[in-house]
């Protein structure tokens, strides 16, 4: 029977931990054990990096690109742009 060292964590354990990982939801010996994770498996460091990424794009769609304002004068502005140059042809 092999006896599994309990500040080890195996790589499916830390698939299961990288969103409170991500989101500072860890007590600091659990944050600990996954970091020493991670300085020695390049698969969940690839992984825990590609969850972070992903996240950090996700909050940009939640921001808002252009003040509510702004896309109907651009669709004007677009709008008398296009018939000048419908006059042009």
């Amino acid at each position: 029977m092999t006896v599994r060292d309990p500040s080890k964590l195996e790589c499916r354990e830390v698939v299961q931990l990288v969103s409170e990982f991500l989101g500072d939801a860890m007590l600091a010996e659990e944050r600990a054990r996954l970091e020493q994770h991670l300085l020695v498996c390049p698969p969940c460091t690839l992984h825990v990096g590609q969850m972070r990424a992903t996240v950090e794009l996700l909050a940009e769609l939640r921001k808002p690109q252009a003040p509510a304002h702004v896309a109907p004068a651009l669709v004007d502005i677009f709008r008398r742009w296009k018939g000048r140059a419908d006059d042009d042809a």
